[in-house]
């Protein structure tokens, strides 16, 4: 989907802050101007936003000596720009990282923790911790080790003391020289004691990891401007031991937290590893939001204390960063997962993505290739040689109850769709590739915020909430026809549908089709078998496919319901019921208040039938229609519809209707119908043997005898009887000449 950042900041923004389109226009343009200044850590936007305990609407907040909308400008700076990374990802092959845990405090602002204590946030084997949360999203390929000193140092309770106050590195928005300054500082001050070159295991002459814990807060947490934010400094390029310092992660102590916000810690490591952010430059832009550790939302995900998440559930990596870690297919694939590439059409299982590293992970469907072209004169001339395959779709199955320790707190589990455009590759001065990503949300297609369960809410914090397909939700369907729909993102339709999506679950089952889906199903004899209470999506595709067949087993007694729609207005399709004689028992008719056509029909024994879409007009690759077929639960004897039409009646119309219909799964010995004047005389009668099905007398008038009625008012009744059961339903219609 191709991403309209005018239009969702007219419908997010204006929603989100109900202010004037005054204060809109400035906040975007204070956006425009403002100078990308780079960070890392996102800054945590429950802090600058209040949350309504009955909605979860997200408001600005009013911050002591300024107004809300300065609030939201001040977030929206925050994020703008981005992080700082790697260029490249690099992993040691037997899958050990050491890290080197340093822990530095400042006159203004002691060290209250000790280093016992963050062992166990970075190394303890069980829990939370940068071991466990590495571990399990390598699928045990990463450990993470204290390498030769043990632990984070200085030990025990000793912090190395920096040269000057906290607020001097802190000061205002992110220094990066300052930064810098801090960690040679510390690297020098802690010389004595570790042996920096044990610390490059891969022997490039570069430390391979340097963790620099300072004593406080982080900003991205507290909005103090004295504090520091959270980052990863580059260039530091100081020697020691023989080897050079180059990156180092700088992550807050947050003694004013039980325990720091522990997502923030292992986001950070990631970008040492060259992984980019994918929120977007701009508060406006979620792409990745709750749904991976490099979004918005995900290193904050937990349980909530005073209404913030804790980062201590923080969600997985997505898929795409850990097949790539740095989204730049250019310069190689560096990783711990490869996709399995779906080419045919068929049914796939996808296992949980939390799951052991036996099991498939992650599914790649490509987009068909498009040849580049140049357009001269208003012609397109396809260039030689220009062939592109960088847009697919990545395949995951989140599972919130998979029995792994993170992704627990994720908005919803299903199956998530992304959409990956590898021509829309970050610029190499650029750390997030928000605009090589967007996750496919069938609750919300554009990203404006829509709550999944109310759509009259909309704010930030729902943004693609709704996002994971399942049957759980009735979301089963990605097709050319649905929206989002699976067009490329020059809105070219790729014939790619994924259809009969699953429940949740350990494995979640769905079926795959390249062009139309469930063929052959053009004949009675390759009729597709269906279940009830599953929702079933496809095309007449073509001049050669005006006919899909369906079949489903009946039971006697029981009454089925199919419904029938489609997703567009260009063509004009009819839903038909038949026998396996061809004969056609019920045709669909337009249910009452809907844009769906329905058949109701009760079998008198069990026996196979078979639903027929057939043409009137046209056909569509794109046009996709849907079908849902269910058993209904029996009712009480009674009428559940009865229409008489048209009333009045004349002459002119050659007949008069008068249709009935019972309740699902009831049937009646008899139905009759019975005409009186306004005296009561009974001047025509009619009726049905053994009813399992709706039914219509059609009158043309006239009495008993075949002769016309006067004009004037006269009294129906439809009448049912069950054994010693009857029901009826008596009205007036009106005869005029």
């Amino acid at each position: 989907m191709i991403f309209n950042f005018i239009f969702y900041v007219e419908n997010v923004v204006v929603n989100l802050i109900d202010r004037s389109l005054l204060f809109l226009m400035l906040c975007v343009s204070n956006l425009i101007l403002f100078t990308i200044i780079g960070h890392s850590a996102p800054p945590n936007p429950y802090l600058y936003f209040d949350i309504d305990s009955d909605t979860g609407t997200l408001t600005p907040k009013s911050l002591p000596g300024q107004n809300a909308e300065l609030s939201v400008l001040q977030y929206m700076q925050a994020l703008d720009g981005c992080c700082l990374a790697r260029e490249q990802s690099i992993l040691q092959p037997d899958g050990i990282e050491y890290v080197l845990a340093l822990k530095i405090d400042f006159s203004d602002q002691p060290g209250r923790r000790s280093s016992e204590e963050f062992n166990d946030y970075l190394f303890a084997e069980t829990g939370v911790s940068l071991k466990t949360y590495f571990r399990e999203n390598s699928y045990n390929q990463m450990d993470i080790q204290p390498g030769p000193v043990g632990g984070v140092l200085p030990v025990g309770d000793k912090w190395i003391r920096a040269q000057k106050p906290m607020s001097y590195y802190g000061e205002g928005r992110i220094l990066v020289p300052r930064y810098q300054e801090l960690v040679a500082e510390a690297c020098r001050a802690i010389d004595n004691s570790v042996d920096f070159s044990k610390y490059d295991r891969n022997k490039d002459g570069i430390v391979d990891h340097l963790f620099l814990i300072h004593s406080g807060n982080d900003e991205a947490s507290s909005q103090d401007e004295n504090d520091i934010w959270s980052i990863l400094t580059p260039s530091v390029n100081i020697i020691v031991d023989g080897v050079r310092v180059d990156t180092a992660v700088v992550v807050g102590e947050e003694p004013d937290s039980e325990k720091p916000h522990l997502g923030i810690y292992f986001h950070e490591f990631f970008h040492d590893f060259g992984a980019p952010d994918v929120y977007g430059p701009n508060f406006t832009d979620a792409r990745d939001h709750k749904w991976g550790l490099m979004g918005q939302f995900g290193p904050f995900l937990g349980p909530e204390v005073f209404g913030i998440g804790n980062g201590l559930a923080p969600s997985h990596i997505m898929g795409y960063l850990k097949w790539d870690f740095d989204a730049r297919p250019a310069n190689g694939r560096v990783g711990w997962i490869k996709p399995v590439d779906i080419t045919q059409s068929g049914e796939v299982s996808v296992p949980a993505f939390e799951l052991s590293s036996k099991t498939d992970k992650l599914f790649k469907i490509d987009i068909p290739h498009e040849r580049e072209t140049l357009t001269i004169f208003g012609i397109d001339l396809p260039l030689p040689n220009a062939l592109t395959n960088r847009e697919f779709f990545l395949i995951e199955n989140r599972y919130k109850n998979s029995g792994a320790t993170f992704d627990t707190y994720l908005p919803e589990s299903g199956i998530l769709i992304w959409h990956i455009d590898e021509t829309q590759v970050r610029p190499e001065d650029s750390f997030d590739a928000g605009y090589q990503i967007w996750l496919e949300d069938p609750n919300d297609p554009e990203h404006l915020g829509i709550h999944p369960e109310d759509p009259g809410i909309i704010n930030i914090n729902t943004i693609s909430e709704g996002a994971a397909y399942s049957a759980d939700d009735d979301q089963t369907a990605f097709t050319p026809g649905t929206l989002p729909n699976s067009n490329s993102n020059k809105g070219t339709p790729t014939g790619i549908s994924i259809t009969n999506i699953g429940p949740e679950g350990m494995v979640m089952k769905m079926l795959v089709s390249f062009g139309d889906t469930y063929e052959p199903n053009n004949t009675l004899d390759t009729a597709f078998p269906i279940y009830y209470s599953q929702t079933y999506y496809s095309f007449l595709y073509d001049a050669s496919d005006t006919k899909d067949y369906f079949q489903i087993e009946a039971a006697g007694g029981v009454t089925i319901r199919a419904t029938f729609s489609v997703l567009s207005s260009d063509v004009d399709y009819r839903l038909s019921l038949v026998t396996p004689t061809g004969e056609t028992v019920a045709t669909g008719e337009k249910a009452p208040n809907t844009l769906e056509y329905q058949i109701l029909y009760q079998p008198i024994a069990k026996q196979t039938l078979y639903l027929l879409i057939s043409s009137n007009n046209g056909f569509s690759s794109t046009a996709t229609y849907r079908l849902f077929v269910e058993q209904l639960e029996p009712g009480p004897f009674d009428f559940y519809e009865t229409r008489v039409y048209p009333n009045p009646f004349r002459f002119v119309t050659p007949e008069m209707t008068f249709s009935y219909q019972l309740f699902p799964s009831q049937s009646a010995d008899n139905v009759s119908l019975d005409i009186y004047t306004i005296k009561g005389e009974n001047v025509y009668r009619n009726k049905h043997q053994d009813v399992f099905a709706p039914g219509e007398f059609r009158w043309n008038g006239s009495n008993l005898h075949g002769t016309p009625l006067a004009a004037g008012v006269y009294i129906y009744r439809l009448s049912a009887s069950q054994a010693d059961t009857v029901i009826q339903d008596i009205g007036k219609f009106i005869i005029l000449r």
